[in-house]
């Protein structure tokens, strides 16, 4: 089976006691996220035992890891990295001062609707942006992960970005997992696009939900974790290349856990909601935000039973 778009997907809950929808938000919430299961992970709650997750961009990235039972090692790469962002750029390929670059940002920053025609507009600016080569992208996430195979459940998101729809990877897909994951976290402007088959895709975030937890219905119990979702207009110091579904349709993982509900799933919404002044994709930030996450998964460990 070959890469889907959602509206070719079927649903991936029907029969999963717990799931989870991991979602995007840069170098800052990849360390958040790492933080939280780590958290849960003291207080009992394994969220490898999922029998689905759903990641996008950050969210690929952390739910290959946990699926694979790679948490620990992710852990420890990224306090390294933390404690070096110069490390972090090269070994991630992470590169934005071309215009070309700057032009996608652009770009992306600016819009203020989703629709096909300003996806589209963005996956041209994002094919047209001069970063590395695709291959090393995913050469650097197969050296972050460490992961050989696709680990069991776990789903990826991106963004076709000629034709701006959504499209889902599985292990049935006919691609590797760090491809996947490469190309659910290529972040116009900064790196990728990234082929996935036959389509060049980027961030699986550049779509009308930074989540895509509304494909996880028929599941029992599903856990959103979502790093903003702006019930009203955010500050306009939000860095742009982030939340653009947040800041285009406030309320997303709100409005997908409503959803959700009312098909008879239980739903956990965890909002990282950090403050908007930070730079997301500084690696000095993951210190903190692991930390920061680590507590509120120790907080939110006793409302997570059908983890346990």
């Amino acid at each position: 089976m070959s890469v889907r778009t959602m509206g070719e997907a079927s649903p991936l809950g029907p029969g999963a006691t717990a799931a989870v929808a991991l979602g995007g938000g840069g170098e800052w919430f990849v360390a958040w996220m790492v933080g939280y299961a780590n958290g849960l992970l003291e207080a009992g709650v394994d969220l490898a035992k999922a029998d689905v997750t759903i990641g996008t961009s950050a969210g690929a990235i952390v739910g290959a890891a946990i699926k694979g039972g790679r948490l620990a090692e992710l852990t420890d790469a990224l306090k390294q990295l933390g404690a070096n962002p110069a490390m972090a750029n090269k070994e991630l390929n992470i590169s934005a001062g071309a215009p070309s670059q700057a032009r996608a940002q652009t770009v992306m920053g600016q819009t203020t609707e989703i629709t096909p025609a300003t996806l589209q507009q963005i996956g041209r600016a994002a094919m047209a942006s001069r970063n590395a080569p695709d291959n090393k992208y995913i050469a650097s996430v197969e050296g972050l992960l460490g992961l050989t195979t696709w680990p069991q459940g776990h789903h990826t998101t991106a963004t076709d970005c000629y034709t701006g729809e959504s499209v889902i990877a599985s292990s049935d897909s006919g691609v590797t997992i760090s491809q996947a994951v490469a190309a659910s976290s290529s972040l116009p402007g900064v790196n990728g696009p990234t082929w996935l088959s036959d389509r060049l895709c980027m961030d699986g975030g550049v779509s009308d939900s930074s989540t895509h937890a509304q494909m996880l219905e028929g599941a029992r119990s599903v856990l959103i974790i979502a790093m903003f979702d702006f019930l009203a207009n955010p500050p306009k110091h939000v860095n742009p290349s982030f939340g653009i579904a947040e800041r285009v349709h406030p309320g997303t993982a709100q409005r997908e856990a409503a959803a959700l509900r009312a098909s008879g799933s239980t739903v956990h919404v965890t909002i990282a909601n950090p403050d908007p002044t930070t730079d997301f994709m500084a690696a000095a930030t993951m210190g903190p935000a692991m930390a920061d996450g680590m507590a509120r998964g120790k907080a939110d460990a006793p409302s997570l039973t059908a983890f346990h």
